[in-house]
């Protein structure tokens, strides 16, 4: 997000050196935007959104097509106080699109790695995570999703955890 923003400021900035712009500084700019990533028309390509809950933090996914995705997210665990990161491999079970509707509810689960950085008295905590969740996507390119996970502690302890997260991302595609 912060390279398209970035972008589009030194894209513009030449306009503001020069009162009545050039076709030269036209064409550097169409060039520049249609370089850009462009926004997806369906919750497929690179995705990258927040999540909140437990954990808190960033999400970013990556959905080759509608069945598979890579997602994964890094952020602050509230309840072991430690950096959490996860990456799960997550199969969509099922897909819901109501007719003449704009919206479609995905059903997934997965699995995946999980560890907590940080933690002051004791070491690194590894687990395995077992998601299942829903994802609801809208028409064009933003799907919010919704998501629990019971985690299987390996180190330091062998201990049954839960994660719970909401949240939303914004999806992408690479220029076609």
């Amino acid at each position: 997000m912060m390279f398209i923003f970035t972008s589009l400021f030194f894209a513009l900035l030449p306009l503001t050196a020069d009162a009545a712009p050039n076709e030269n500084n036209a064409d550097q700019q169409k060039a520049i935007i249609k370089d850009l990533p462009k926004f997806s028309d369906e919750p497929e390509g690179i995705g990258a959104g927040f999540g909140v809950g437990e954990p808190m933090g960033i999400a970013v996914a990556y959905r080759p097509n509608k069945g598979h995705t890579l997602a994964a997210m890094t952020g602050w665990s509230f309840s072991e106080s430690t950096l959490h990161l996860h990456v799960d491999y997550l199969a969509t079970i099922s897909t819901i699109r109501p007719n003449q509707s704009a919206i479609s509810f995905g059903i997934y689960g997965g699995v995946g790695p999980t560890l907590n950085l940080g933690r002051a008295d004791e070491q690194t905590g590894f687990g395995i995570r077992i998601p299942v969740g829903v994802s609801i996507a809208f028409e064009k390119p933003v799907d919010v999703f919704l998501e629990v996970a019971p985690v299987l502690g390996a180190i330091p302890e062998v201990k049954l955890y839960a994660n719970g997260t909401v949240g939303v991302r914004a999806w992408f595609r690479s220029k076609r």
